[in-house]
């Protein structure tokens, strides 16, 4: 298995975020939709791919919020491949490009009942703050923050 460093536009990444969204739409149902505009890629996002034999497992991103933070989102590692610490180490691969890039602070908006993407980011270091900009009334989703 290797990781490759690319961007938003790249199909590999693109495929993988269906498979998320659907999965959403399937445990969330239509309501989810109104998180479309949020999850557009209108704004550069960094991408780490995990690639197995030719094939993309998993994924994670993020993109500048302002000269000192980034937003982590679309982290998504494909059923087979869960349980084994590959979004851990996804997301501090990109932790790690985001300090070595001037940022200082990283965010990261989940839902508020995805019980283990909450348990990575806190074993990732990452603590509850009240809703970023954006999500300040929406109570089915809470941010969290980490310091570098």
């Amino acid at each position: 298995m290797k990781t490759v460093i690319t961007d938003e536009k790249d199909v590999r990444f693109l495929k993988l975020v269906r498979e998320l969204d659907k999965g959403y739409y399937r445990r969330i149902g239509d309501g989810l939709s109104r998180y479309d505009k949020y999850n557009s890629f209108e704004v550069p996002h960094i991408v780490i791919l995990l690639i197995d034999s030719g094939k993309s497992v998993a994924c994670a991103s993020y993109r500048t919020l302002n000269k000192d933070s980034v937003e982590f989102k679309r982290v998504y590692v494909k059923r087979n491949y869960r349980r084994k610490g590959i979004a851990f180490k996804l997301i501090k691969k990109l932790e790690q490009d985001a300090i070595e890039n001037g940022f200082r602070h990283s965010y990261i908006v989940t839902g508020k009942n995805n019980i283990p993407a909450i348990r990575l980011y806190e074993k990732l270091d990452y603590y509850q703050i009240p809703n970023i900009e954006g999500f300040e009334d929406d109570d089915v989703v809470i941010s969290m923050k980490k310091d570098f």
